[in-house]
């Protein structure tokens, strides 16, 4: 049978109401029984869902059947369901804005269409590690209820270089056929400059390719790509986004009012000594700081850590990556 997160995403679909989400979910649930050997049950799926089709509907409406991959992309694809939103999210205004103008976009793409004009869906982060730039792709992926999907560039380009491109054209096609927020992670492993005169020919032939799928890439999905090294990468990658934001590491306002979310609980509030060893930190290091200070209160019976417990966790953390 299929797993049982699908099937309880499924439910929650059908009960909220989204029907996009319905069919796509229903779609995979078809797929999974397919590919388990539960041919009966996969060919009734597909017969309740034709039944189901009684109106015309347009494109983007219709449930595209989710045709098995020419090649396994199971270890390439890391498929999960957000409940983050943009609330959770501690970032700028104008950061705010941009994901949430994708948000407004997304929800509106029907009355878009009717004008000839697409939403966006095609987003670059850019920034130093921790600094939120994958929570943003859960947020937008909880906010427009849709699959998150992770592309693990690592593996793809860990593979011998000649089946890179092939596996980089499976992974869109699935994206025609899978409607979802597909997260590029680590994208510097293929987009770092097709001029670095220290790069292999193989290197830069699979940059191009990722260039040509992005160009005839029309899916409903959306992309986002998170790297490290914005500045690293070749400026026709830039172009192929409608936006580029940079997530810098947070600022004392941001290490504040991310250390007031974390204290709520024990209704808490951060002193000044508690934000200055927060500052310099990833919103990554001061959540794993503050995680690790609770342990250590769950471990000794005690409800609650001191403030001066929190400073030292922040520092000792500030420590660890000196």
């Amino acid at each position: 049978m299929a797993n049982a997160e699908l099937l309880a995403e499924l439910v929650r679909a059908h009960y909220s109401g989204d029907d996009r989400r319905f069919s796509n979910l229903l779609n995979q649930v078809i797929a999974s029984e397919s590919r388990a050997g539960h041919v009966r049950l996969a060919q009734r799926l597909r017969e309740l869902r034709t039944e189901s089709e009684t109106q015309p509907t347009d494109d983007r409406q219709r449930p595209t059947p989710l045709a098995r991959a020419p090649r396994s992309l199971e270890q390439y694809l890391s498929v999960a369901y957000s409940d983050v939103t943009l609330e959770d999210l501690v970032v700028s205004q104008d950061t705010r804005d941009i994901l949430q103008r994708y948000v407004i976009e997304q929800r509106a793409a029907e009355r878009l269409a009717q004008h000839g004009l697409k939403p966006r869906r095609r987003l670059l982060l850019h920034g130093p590690p921790g600094c939120g730039k994958t929570m943003a792709a859960h947020a937008l992926a909880g906010e427009v209820r849709l699959p998150i999907i992770r592309v693990r560039l690592e593996l793809i380009f860990s593979r011998y270089l000649g089946e890179t491109a092939s596996t980089l054209s499976d992974v869109f096609e699935e994206a025609g056929r899978v409607r979802g927020v597909y997260l590029f992670d680590e994208f510097d492993a293929l987009g770092r400059t097709r001029l670095d005169d220290n790069d292999v020919g193989e290197v830069k032939r699979v940059v191009s390719t990722f260039l040509q799928l992005l160009d005839a890439d029309h899916s409903d999905s959306i992309l986002v790509a998170a790297t490290n090294v914005g500045s690293a990468l070749d400026e026709a990658l830039f172009r192929r986004f409608d936006d580029v934001v940079e997530f810098p590491g947070p600022s004392k306002d941001q290490a504040h009012e991310l250390l007031r979310r974390l204290l709520r609980r024990w209704r808490t509030k951060p002193s000044s000594a508690l934000v200055e060893a927060a500052v310099g930190l990833s919103f990554a290091d001061i959540r794993a700081a503050v995680e690790d200070a609770l342990k250590q209160c769950v471990l000794e019976d005690r409800d609650e850590p001191s403030p001066k417990e929190l400073e030292v966790a922040l520092r000792r953390r500030r420590h660890r990556l000196s």
